[in-house]
């Protein structure tokens, strides 16, 4: 098995990016990735999301999470992105992806969680 597919075995989330578009006459949202497969990724001292309102007290760059997705995703610096895993909703603006042979690797900056 590539390293590619067991990655892409990894990637349980799912994603909804949407981004602003200049249609000739006024920005518009436009989705440009539904149900996308990736997974949401924090490093261990990062507190683990949770829906009870407490993100509001914590550090900005304590929202910063890791966002894993297919390699042929291109993702834009200022995407927005839905992420449903395991019962919750989390909500952010990501960076650019950078392109691996592998995957995909973006940052995601947390401005919201609820349940599902």
């Amino acid at each position: 098995m590539s390293e590619a597919a067991v990655l892409r075995a990894t990637m349980t989330d799912r994603a909804t990016v949407t981004r602003e578009s200049w249609d000739g006459t006024a920005w518009k949202t436009v989705v440009a990735y539904e149900n996308l497969p990736c997974a949401l990724s924090r490093a261990p001292q990062t507190p683990t999301a949770s829906i009870t309102g407490l993100w509001e007290e914590l550090p900005e760059n304590q929202g910063q999470m890791t966002l894993f997705v297919p390699r042929d995703t291109l993702l834009l610096a200022g995407d927005r992105a839905e992420v449903r895993r395991e019962g919750q909703v989390l909500r952010g603006v990501c960076s650019a992806a950078l392109p691996y042979p592998s995957h995909g690797m973006a940052r995601f900056f947390l401005t919201e969680v609820k349940a599902a």
